[in-house]
């Protein structure tokens, strides 16, 4: 789980799938089958992917949920490249939290209920 990709800045150039749209959403990553979340926010969103603002000192896993607190939904993500305040993913998937059916993924449902009810 404290796995992380190499630390480095985000490259000049790269080889997203879709450009991404400038935002600033509140979101909430999760890990660990909802043994571990903490807050984010989207800076960068695209239908593949998108940019995140974190703390210096958060781990990252290689692999993790975003929840979108607006959208209510959750990205199963990829940890693409970090530095000390931003982090890219790329989206493998997508869940509305609404429509969960699987019981192993309720967690992100009740950590965006109960974000959302702070």
């Amino acid at each position: 789980m404290a796995d992380t990709a190499d630390n480095h800045s985000n490259p000049s150039h790269d080889a997203r799938d879709a450009m991404r749209r400038r935002v600033l959403l509140s979101g909430k990553i999760a890990y660990g089958d909802g043994a571990f979340s903490l807050d984010c926010s989207i800076r960068d969103l695209s239908q593949s992917g998108a940019r995140l603002g974190i703390r210096g000192s958060t781990v990252l896993p290689k692999s993790f949920y975003l929840i979108d607190l607006r959208a209510g939904t959750a990205y199963d993500c990829g940890l693409i490249w970090r530095n000390a305040t931003q982090a890219g993913v790329k989206f493998h998937g997508m869940l509305m939290l609404t429509e969960i059916k699987d019981p192993k993924l309720q967690y992100l449902r009740r950590l965006y209920v109960e974000t959302c009810l702070r």
